[in-house]
């Protein structure tokens, strides 16, 4: 099913280089072979916001919370693997891509927390924990909702 927003999640990470998003910057959001399905529906979205997941290995990696947002600025998924050689500490690929302008980002922990994700948006409640490949579609009511609280994050 397609969506007007999304919200992609990534795995947490201890270093910052790991993730050289910066605000009013262009970058990819990266997607593994085999989610080139869920990566052409992002593509053709409008919005997105990302959050931060902890490590299914567990550790302490991984705030849990809605940390940035941004626009779709390509014209669809891409394999960008000659670009950008994008592998998990599982040793996961990540060659498609989509590229996104980024128009907010807080420190992982001063994001939205679930609890607040759920205050807000009813709705997203028990989707994190069943989200196949790493997107929940939202509605652009609950983009906007999402959004203005993010603004509020510093």
């Amino acid at each position: 099913m397609h969506h007007p927003y999304y919200i992609k999640m990534v795995y947490g990470s201890s270093s910052h280089a790991d993730r050289p998003w910066r605000e009013e910057k262009e970058d990819y959001l990266h997607f593994r072979e085999e989610q080139q399905l869920l990566c052409n529906h992002f593509g053709d979205a409008t919005g997105f916001l990302v959050y931060e997941t902890k490590h299914s290995r567990g550790g302490s990696d991984g705030s849990q919370t809605i940390f940035a947002r941004g626009s779709i600025e390509s014209l669809g998924c891409e394999n960008v693997w000659a670009e950008q050689q994008i592998e998990d500490d599982y040793g996961n690929r990540y060659p498609l891509g989509v590229k996104v302008r980024f128009d907010k980002i807080v420190s992982p922990e001063k994001g939205l927390t679930r609890e607040q994700v759920y205050q807000l948006c009813p709705r997203l409640e028990n989707h994190f924990g069943r989200v196949k490949g790493g997107l929940i579609g939202i509605t652009l009511d609950e983009f906007k909702a999402l959004s203005a609280a993010l603004d509020r994050c510093e």
